[in-house]
């Protein structure tokens, strides 16, 4: 539900900045409005680990996840508006994407852990994911000054939704015993949340083309359900949550831009994303409704993507 109303939401958001933006050429634009569209190929990895009791003890690492290399295929919207008239020496602006993904393929490896620094490992398990989703969406409002010719500085604040969606299929058990897993099919669905600051970059060398840049620090907390679909002694459709509020990361983007004469734009994008939080809970749910709760030690998220896509300005 909170997926629908976000894509219906932006674009309506979009289309009323109209309303406000001044006349202006801002760098890399023709216009103080542009709307983009873009497509392209994302590769994430994800992983968490668990202690043996709140206080990390007992076996510091008493299992952990590793998704690697989750081929997704992304498609995404962008859009930009420079509010009030162009005799300001400072413009303000405000921006945002949305951005939905498709796992197509991807490894992923469990492992339990009788002893400290994961050593004496009693259990572990590799396995499929595909056929799951990413869901990405932020607003920011800032300002930005050309501060030389070809070159113009914006500082910007925000807050920014994240989710990846992931399964575990195909599963093959390695230790204790080598032997396939039927029936796997579970699921872990995990939200990043939270404010953002950070940088702006638009470098103008050429008439026709730029070079737009963005550094910014998110400051996120963390919550995830699973559904461990094969373990009998577990609740379902929700076998444990974690929660974190401690994770922080970097995001960064960095795009090369061809300005057409009708305001038609080129992009050409890399992001990348870390993601990391720390110290939170582990509620595992029992069959019969009673919780164990044990540390999170941590999770991590990194993404890279390559888009190319087409903006409008007017």
């Amino acid at each position: 539900m909170r997926k629908n109303v976000a894509i219906l939401f932006f674009p309506a958001v979009c289309l009323a900045l109209s309303f406000f933006a001044g006349q202006d050429v801002r760098a890399g634009s023709s216009g103080p409005l542009e709307i983009g569209m873009q497509a392209g190929f994302r590769q994430d990895q994800v992983d968490w680990n668990i202690g043996g009791n709140l206080g990390g003890q007992d076996v510091d690492v008493f299992s952990e996840l590793e998704w690697d290399d989750l081929d997704i295929w992304q498609l995404g919207i962008s859009g930009k508006a420079w509010l009030f008239s162009s005799t300001q020496t400072v413009r303000p602006y405000i921006n945002g994407t949305l951005n939905y993904g498709w796992i197509t393929d991807g490894s992923v490896r469990d492992s339990d852990y009788n002893g400290n620094n994961r050593t004496m490992e009693s259990f572990r398990m590799l396995a499929a994911t595909d056929d799951d989703n990413v869901f990405d969406v932020s607003i920011g409002l800032g300002f930005e000054k050309r501060v030389f010719q070809k070159l113009t500085v914006g500082f910007s604040g925000g807050y920014s939704y994240h989710e990846q969606n992931l399964r575990l299929t195909d599963g093959h058990q390695i230790i204790p015993v080598n032997q396939p897993i039927s029936g796997l099919d579970s699921t872990y669905e995990s939200k990043w949340y939270g404010p953002f600051a950070g940088i702006d970059l638009a470098l103008q060398p050429l008439p026709q083309f730029s070079l737009l840049g963005s550094v910014q620090y998110h400051w996120a907390d963390y919550e995830a359900e699973a559904d461990w679909n094969l373990r009998s002694d577990l609740a379902h459709p929700v076998s444990f949550r974690h929660e974190a509020e401690k994770g922080g990361g970097v995001f960064g983007t960095l795009k090369g831009r061809y300005l057409f004469s009708n305001g038609l734009m080129l992009d050409l994008a890399f992001d990348y994303i870390s993601l990391s939080a720390k110290d939170g809970i582990d509620q595992t749910i029992l069959a019969d409704g009673s919780s164990i709760f044990v540390k999170l030690n941590e999770v991590n998220w990194q993404s890279s993507a390559i888009t190319l896509g087409f903006s409008y300005s007017f």
